[in-house]
């Protein structure tokens, strides 16, 4: 018996029963709704694992770092997390940055990678201590500190230029690394995206060295070439000073002077309200002191110390800035 026109309009629009998908639908059709149950499931069960863990481990997990990392500093501001990480055989630091939109999803996933300018194994974490967060807009866990929490990131744990090198001591150079707002491996091109091209003006971050967030003055990350025993470099970190052997230079004797300009660097580019600051000393050069600053504003600043004409003594220039830039990967 031959069906209406009405009934046949009727049949094609009704909607498909599920059981006829599962038992009628032919073998190819039940395997793909299979795998997609079994997707789904998984799905399911990882995000309700992921949600069952603390918070700092599960940002640890979904930046995905290789179990031949050492964690050795994490970094925590809202949706942002930061690892670092070194490899001992590949004398390698890498940085992951995650950001979450949600608990549970991922934003964006970033990976540096550089190598090293000292061995980084004594400042290894042991992963439980991922566990012992405490829930903060603002966290910093390093070997010898743990956990710092909001206004805790600060100088105080660095040490003092003054505790670094004393007048009268010898050196070949001398460095300083702050940060206020994340960690730092390498160097970046500090640069302005015009209409028909980008121009950058130079870098910022010193490449193989990691910089912990929190300065204050003179207390920040030194480093310090030729220190009792030249060729020999040591890194003032807080707590513990690493240490490599580099190349020989001629070595200069410390002084008073020296300290002072250095200190007004520093004290001078403060005054900016820095998010990253660089601050050099080299004697033999025409300009002995250099200081660089890049500010939340996306200001790039610099200031140079230099000879005055032909004497001894050095002075401080004034702070030249250029603004609206933005940091790229070299």
């Amino acid at each position: 018996m031959r069906q209406s026109a009405s009934t046949r309009l009727h049949s094609k629009n009704r909607p498909v029963h599920w059981c006829w998908l599962l038992y009628g639908g032919g073998l190819g059709m039940r395997r793909k709704l299979f795998a997609l149950f079994l997707l789904l499931t998984l799905l399911l069960g990882y995000l309700a694992y992921l949600n069952s863990l603390p918070l700092a481990v599960r940002a640890y997990k979904l930046a995905r770092i290789p179990s031949d990392e050492q964690l050795i500093a994490v970094y925590h501001d809202k949706d942002f997390w930061q690892f670092a990480t070194y490899n001992e055989k590949t004398n390698t630091l890498k940085l992951y940055t995650v950001e979450q939109s949600s608990p549970l999803w991922l934003k964006r996933r970033n990976v540096e990678s550089v190598k090293a300018l000292v061995n980084y194994t004594p400042l290894a974490l042991d992963l439980k201590l991922l566990k012992s967060y405490e829930p903060h807009s603002k966290a910093l866990l390093f070997k010898t500190l743990g956990w710092k929490y909001e206004e805790d990131i600060s100088g105080s744990y660095w040490a003092n230029l003054s505790e670094v090198i004393r007048p009268g001591e010898k050196y070949y150079r001398i460095y300083g690394l702050g940060s206020s707002s994340g960690l730092w491996i390498k160097s970046k091109a500090v640069c302005r995206k015009t209409n028909l091209d980008i121009v950058c003006y130079g870098t910022a971050g010193t490449n193989g060295i990691l910089v912990i967030p929190g300065f204050k003055d003179s207390k920040m990350l030194w480093v310090v070439e030729g220190i009792k025993g030249n060729p020999q470099v040591a890194f003032f970190y807080p707590g513990v000073v690493l240490k490599n052997v580099t190349e020989e230079n001629k070595v200069f004797t410390y002084s008073s002077e020296d300290r002072e300009v250095i200190k007004s660097i520093v004290q001078k580019l403060e005054g900016k309200n820095p998010s990253y600051l660089e601050v050099w000393f080299l004697r033999k050069t025409k300009c002995p002191g250099y200081g660089q600053i890049l500010t939340n504003r996306g200001d790039f600043c610099e200031l140079y110390a230099c000879y005055s004409g032909n004497s001894a003594s050095i002075e401080l220039g004034n702070i030249s800035c250029i603004s609206n830039l933005e940091l790229r990967n070299r």
